[in-house]
């Protein structure tokens, strides 16, 4: 992947969190970093995932797609956060006739 270089202000906690987290795992701090904010992009677009998904939104097909993860990791998700599953009678009718069909 290609990498751009960027200039941001944190604050100091922030900072030395990230250093511990360098130091322990033996890299550098921009290492560290870019790790974190991948951690926590990805942490976001679960969040916000199971968000829409609960307020109908989005289907559980699209709720996993903008999460980045399969469907079963959002049903996952979502269990672990208590949302209910929603899903129709006919709509399971469906995939049963197509499972069966394979």
């Amino acid at each position: 992947m290609k990498q751009q270089r960027v200039s941001l202000t944190l604050p100091k906690k922030l900072l030395e969190e990230a250093e511990k987290m360098a130091a322990q795992k033996f890299e550098d701090r921009s290492t560290a970093i870019r790790e974190l904010l991948a951690i926590g992009i990805a942490s976001y677009k679960e969040n916000e995932a199971v968000k829409n998904y609960a307020e109908g939104k989005l289907s559980l097909g699209k709720a996993a797609e903008l999460a980045g993860v399969s469907t079963w990791r959002l049903i996952d998700l979502l269990r672990e956060k208590k949302v209910p599953l929603r899903y129709d009678l006919d709509k399971l009718r469906e995939e049963i006739k197509a499972l069966v069909a394979t």
